[in-house]
């Protein structure tokens, strides 16, 4: 895998290497696995939005109903 280099604050430098010597780990994966966290953090935050605003004024029943819907064509087609 092609890597990149990133630049942090020296301070945060530090409490990453800190706590990947305390959990047995790389700085690198430590560092690796915070970005990706982060980023599915806001692709879920991003769709929750987009689901907010498709959602409207409708009740948990009539999403249901939708979902419900939605998955019997699907298997319909399948």
């Amino acid at each position: 895998m092609a890597t990149k280099s990133i630049a942090v604050p020296e301070t945060v430098y530090d409490r990453v290497q800190e706590t990947a010597a305390a959990e047995g780990t790389t700085v690198e994966r430590l560092a690796t696995q915070a970005l990706e966290r982060d980023l599915a953090r806001r692709w879920l935050d991003r769709i929750g939005r987009e689901g907010d605003r498709r959602r409207g004024s409708m009740t948990d029943a009539e999403v249901e109903a939708i979902v419900e819907r939605a998955v019997q064509e699907t298997r319909l087609r399948s």
